[in-house]
């Protein structure tokens, strides 16, 4: 269901019906700008209820046909309480809507235009002679926004003559309510009211309608809603009228026992003033006026006042009130009254407070702007109350372990009780677990006076704890962690990932094996503790050898016979090895040799297998470790061929 926004208003200047030759206005307008009657259409709003189509045609359209089954097609009309689950063209032509009403499951008249314009509305209601009256009515463009529909335009007639035209209604799924005014002839008893379609229909100019009224118009009726009344005393009521259409005005006052109770007329009561010598403040009172005393007892003739509530004033409780009741330690007491209309202090001041500086009784009678009157008065004693305190700093930084006490208190009426910062009363004057920064102690005795105590607790310095920056070593290697602290632990906890020779020792020599890291908790004599961490990172012992000479005719060493890369454990193979002349010439290449072996080995040969010319030779290579890490080398070995 789509969400409605709020209605709009078409306004105009107004052209009286000064005969049955009506003048038509370009879009319609009301001037009643006073009070109106009760709706002649009682059914304006076309009552509620659960079915979706009301089931019976109330024959409002003519030329129209009712339609049970939604939605309506050309030329036909339903009564329904929403849109939201109709089928056909409704369903992706139409905007889903609920009635523009606040009762649940709320009527509405939905339209579909005939293809010739024509009326599809059509009442005929009892008026009265030379009375203002004002029709009005909320509307709503049933076609989806910005869809290029023929847009209804509505003409509003009476007695069949055209009066206003409310001109396009734009399809934007916003409800409007549109209204005009006209004053009757003399002589006039009846009125046909129509409502006509002014466009064609076919694609488009389907609409929806709600909320019908038509009432006759008064003048502005000023009453309050609520109208407050003293205990024991009358009550009067006093109407004043602006922007009157009458010429002359009777008055009729009316009384109902309780909200939704009927109306009755109160004998003599014929003024625009009405005394109620006992009022009740469940009951209700309205004014009822018209311009004549025939059109007074006919609801659709006459115009009434919103309800009058009456509302006792109840005073029976007023009492001088205040934070303070008593002087303090020689601190005024202020006294407080309330919020009223006027006051009086049995000192003759008249604010709506009172300080006070001597004990003694003080009174006071307030007004209220409905014109009650209530006193009270108070005894104001004196009392004086003074309070000793004393306070320990937090042991360690940052650990709330601060404390303070209220030793002795002073003076002082009844049981005292205590406060830390304002929180929470209690009976202990001791308070614990207080962190670092400005307090207060209060003491207070059973009439609230009470004494403040202002304190600071200071953290010591923070402890500091330093195992210093991550490092790096090679596999293999150890390192000595020394803590650097700026007080004397006497408890040491180490943990780690890794190797750890030693828990509680003021000093760790670690030898990782792979990347750990190391975490210290210390502990002074206090129990104030710090802690710090370290990431050590190991290295790989990467150790390459490569000789820088070899003979290829050595008869006193095979080892030396032939160039190879020679390494430690942690080589994994060479992934690629390469030998050039100096010229850059490749003499040898192997791929994915195992370190040392005799097929990494290169003869002194070139690729040809020719022997290659002593002299120096460039070697690059790159080698895979076992810790998944590779490295690119690069050197110069000497052949020594003969």
């Amino acid at each position: 269901m789509r969400k409605l926004l709020p209605s709009l208003f078409f306004l105009c200047p107004f052209v009286p019906l000064l005969s049955q030759n009506l003048l038509p206005l370009n879009t319609c307008a009301s001037t009643c700008t006073g009070n109106l009657g009760d709706n002649s259409f009682t059914d304006g709003d076309f009552g509620f209820g659960m079915a979706n189509i009301l089931p019976t045609d109330p024959m409002l359209a003519p030329g129209y046909k009712y339609q049970l089954n939604p939605p309506p097609d050309d030329g036909y009309y339903s009564i329904t309480n929403n849109t939201s689950n109709w089928g056909s063209f409704a369903a992706t032509a139409w905007i889903n809507i609920a009635d523009n009403g606040p009762e649940a499951n709320g009527y509405m008249m939905v339209v579909n235009a005939s293809y010739q314009p024509g009326l599809f509305y059509q009442k005929t209601v009892p008026v009265c002679e030379n009375t203002l009256y004002e029709l009005s009515m909320d509307v709503i463009n049933l076609m989806e926004p910005f869809s290029s529909a023929i847009m209804p335009n509505i003409a509003f007639l009476i007695d069949g003559n055209l009066v206003c035209e409310t001109g396009i209604i734009l399809n934007d799924a916003h409800w409007r309510t549109f209204r005009f005014s006209f004053t009757t002839l003399a002589g006039q008893t009846n009125v046909q009211l129509s409502l006509r379609n002014n466009a064609p229909g076919g694609i488009g100019n389907d609409l929806a309608l709600d909320n019908i009224a038509f009432r006759a118009c008064g003048p502005e009726i000023n009453l309050p809603l609520a109208a407050y009344f003293c205990a024991g005393k009358s009550l009067e009521l006093n109407a004043n009228f602006q922007n009157s259409p009458y010429s002359s005005t009777v008055y009729q006052w009316q009384f109902a026992a309780s909200a939704g109770a009927p109306w009755t007329n109160l004998p003599n009561a014929n003024a625009p003033s009405l005394l109620i010598p006992n009022p009740e403040d469940s009951s209700l009172y309205r004014l009822v006026v018209a311009n004549t005393a025939g059109n007074l007892n006919l609801p659709y003739c006459r115009a009434v006042s919103a309800p009058v509530q009456p509302v006792l004033e109840d005073l029976s409780g007023f009492a001088i009130y205040g934070n303070d009741t008593i002087i303090c330690n020689a601190a005024p007491a202020i006294l407080r009254a309330g919020n009223f209309a006027a006051y009086t202090w049995s000192n003759g001041t008249h604010s709506d407070t009172l300080e006070v500086e001597t004990p003694g009784i003080y009174a006071v009678t307030i007004n209220t702007a409905s014109g009650c009157v209530a006193h009270d008065s108070i005894q104001v004693n004196e009392v004086y109350l003074t309070a000793t305190a004393s306070w320990t700093n937090p042991v360690c930084a940052g650990d709330s372990t601060g404390s303070a006490r209220i030793l002795q208190t002073s003076g002082g009426l009844g049981q005292i009780s205590y406060q830390l910062d304002q929180k929470n009363a209690q009976s202990d004057p001791s308070f614990l677990q207080i962190p670092a920064g400005d307090h207060f102690l209060i003491a207070e005795d059973s009439v609230h006076c009470r004494y403040e105590i202002p304190f600071n607790l200071e953290d010591p310095p923070a402890y500091y704890l330093e195992l210093g920056a991550n490092a790096q070593i090679v596999e293999g290697d150890s390192l000595l962690l020394i803590p650097q602290y700026n007080y004397v632990p006497v408890f040491y906890q180490w943990q780690s990932n890794g190797d750890l020779p030693c828990v509680y020792c003021p000093a760790a020599l670690v030898h990782p094996q792979r990347n750990a890291t190391y975490f210290l908790q210390v502990q002074d004599a206090k129990g104030c503790q710090a802690s710090d961490s370290i990431l050590i990172g190991v290295l790989p012992n990467v150790q390459v050898f490569a000789p820088n000479v070899f003979a290829t005719d050595d008869e006193n060493s095979t080892e030396n016979q032939y160039f190879t890369l020679f390494s430690t454990s942690s080589a994994e193979s060479i992934l690629h090895l390469r030998v050039f002349d100096r010229w850059g010439n490749l003499m040898f290449e192997v791929k994915n040799v195992v370190p040392g072996s005799r097929a990494s080995a290169w003869n002194g040969s070139d690729l040809q297998g020719r022997r290659a010319p002593s002299g120096v030779y460039t070697w690059l290579a790159e080698i895979r470790f076992f810790d998944g890490s590779t490295r690119k080398l690069q050197g110069s070995v000497t052949l020594l061929n003969k």
